[in-house]
C-alpha cells in the first residue's frame, strides 16, 4: 500500500538529505525512503550509512574490554608496543596451550563456528579484522581457506597463526600456502596424515615456525652460539663448516668414497638418494655447499635436461682444485645421475643436461 502525503520540510532537513538526493538524482521520495531505512538500521544496531557502528554496541563492547581487563584476564597494551612484539617473534610457533586459552577445542569444532566465534572476538576486542573461510563439503574437509582481511597487518598475522596451528591441530589441516598483503592474509590448507600429534606439521613450520627449531637449539648451548656467531663476523664469515669425517678426509688426502658420501646423504635426509629428483638434488647440495663454505658461491639450473652446477671458489694451488672437484664428484656421483665436469681457474662446472649453444671450459 502506498500512503501519499503532503509534508511540510525546513531548508535544514532538505540540506541533511543531500546526500541521499544526488544518490538517487533528485528524487525526494526515494532520498526520503533512504533516509527512513538507514534510521531503521541504526535503530536496530546495525551500521548506518556512513559506517560507523551504533554506539551501544561500541559501548558493549568497551564494557567486555573493562571487565575482562579488571578479572586480569587481558592487559593494556600500547599499540606500538604490541607490533614490536609480534614483529621480534615472528618465525617462533605459538605455544599450542596459549591458542586453546583462546579458542576452546571442546566448544569450538567446526570451521563455520572458528570464523563466527573469531569474528565476533575480533570484534570484542577492536583489532578490526574480518576473517572469512571457504571449505570443501564435509564433516573432515580435505581443502580450506582462510581470508583475514582489514585491521593492522602484524594482528592480521598472530590471528592467522593461530588459527592455523587450531586447525592443524584439531583439524588434520596443514598449511599449504601463505599469501600475505598490505590489507589482507590468506592462508590456504590441505588435509594432511597426523602420525604424531606432538609433532608440528611441516606446513604449519615452514610458513609460521621457519626459526623455531634454531632458536630452540641457541636456547640449549647458548655460549656456544654466541661465541660462533661473534667468530664468524668478526672474521667476515671467512670459516669453514663441515663435518669432521670430511674435515679428516681433506687433511689425510683420503676423500669419503662414493659409498660414504650416499650413507652420510641418508642419514642426513632420511631417505636414500633415489628418492629425490635431480632438482631436489640439486637445491639440497646447494643449501649444503653454501653452509660447508668451503666454496664462496653457486649458480644452478633445474630445468630439465639443462640442469648445471657451477661452483665458484678462490683457491690458487692446483691440489686443492683437484681434491675440491674430486670431493663434489664423489657426492653427485652418489645420486646416479651421469654429469660431466668441467673446471678452470677458481670454477667447477658440473652438467646433466646438454645445454644448446654451451661452451665448455678446458681443464687445465
Amino acid at each position: 500500500m502506498i500512503v501519499r502525503k503532503n509534508i511540510s520540510i525546513d531548508q535544514c532537513y532538505v540540506d541533511k538529505l543531500k546526500p541521499f538526493l544526488e544518490k538517487n538524482n533528485g528524487n525526494l521520495s526515494a532520498a526520503i525512503r533512504d533516509a527512513i531505512e538507514t534510521a531503521s538500521l541504526a535503530l536496530a544496531g546495525s551500521t548506518g550509512e556512513n559506517g560507523e557502528k551504533d554506539s551501544s554496541k561500541v559501548s558493549q563492547n568497551a564494557e567486555f574490554r573493562s571487565k575482562l581487563i579488571e578479572e586480569e584476564e587481558f592487559l593494556l597494551v600500547h599499540h606500538t608496543l604490541l607490533e614490536w612484539l609480534i614483529i621480534k617473534t615472528s618465525g617462533l610457533l605459538i605455544d599450542e596451550s596459549i591458542v586453546y586459552e583462546i579458542i576452546n577445542p571442546y566448544k569450538v569444532k567446526r570451521i563455520p563456528d572458528i570464523v563466527s566465534y573469531i569474528n565476533s572476538l575480533n570484534e570484542k576486542m577492536g583489532w578490526k579484522i574480518k576473517v572469512d573461510a571457504e571449505y570443501s563439503p564435509g564433516p573432515e574437509p580435505e581443502t580450506a581457506s582462510l581470508t583475514l582481511s582489514n585491521g593492522n597487518s602484524c594482528f592480521r598475522g598472530i590471528m592467522a597463526h593461530s588459527l592455523a596451528l587450531y586447525l592443524a591441530k584439531q583439524m588434520k589441516l596443514d598449511v599449504q600456502g601463505l599469501f600475505c598483503r598490505s590489507n589482507v592474509t590468506k592462508v590456504y590448507f590441505k588435509r594432511f596424515e597426523f602420525l604424531d600429534y606432538q609433532k608440528v606439521p611441516k606446513g604449519l613450520e615452514e610458513h609460521f615456525g621457519p626459526m623455531e627449531s634454531t632458536f630452540r637449539e641457541v636456547q640449549k648451548k647458548p655460549e656456544f652460539w654466541k661465541n660462533l656467531i661473534k667468530t664468524y663476523r668478526q672474521q667476515n664469515y671467512q670459516r669453514l663448516s663441515m663435518h669432521r669425517k670430511t674435515f679428516e678426509a681433506f687433511v689425510s688426502g683420503n676423500l669419503p668414497s662414493v659409498v660414504e658420501v650416499t650413507r652420510n646423504f641418508e642419514l642426513s635426509t632420511g631417505k636414500p638418494p633415489a628418492a629425490f629428483t635431480l632438482a631436489e638434488h640439486i637445491m639440497i647440495f646447494k643449501e649444503v655447499y653454501l653452509t660447508d663454505s668451503i666454496g664462496n658461491d653457486i649458480e644452478i639450473c633445474t630445468e630439465k635436461d639443462k640442469e648445471y652446477v657451477k661452483l665458484i671458489h678462490d683457491y690458487s694451488d692446483r691440489k686443492v682444485c683437484e681434491s675440491i672437484t674430486k670431493y663434489y664428484s664423489n657426492i653427485f656421483k652418489s645420486i646416479g645421475y651421469p654429469f660431466t665436469v668441467t673446471t678452470s681457474p677458481h670454477m667447477i662446472l658440473f652438467e646433466f643436461g646438454k645445454r644448446s649453444g654451451s661452451t665448455h671450459i678446458s681443464l687445465e
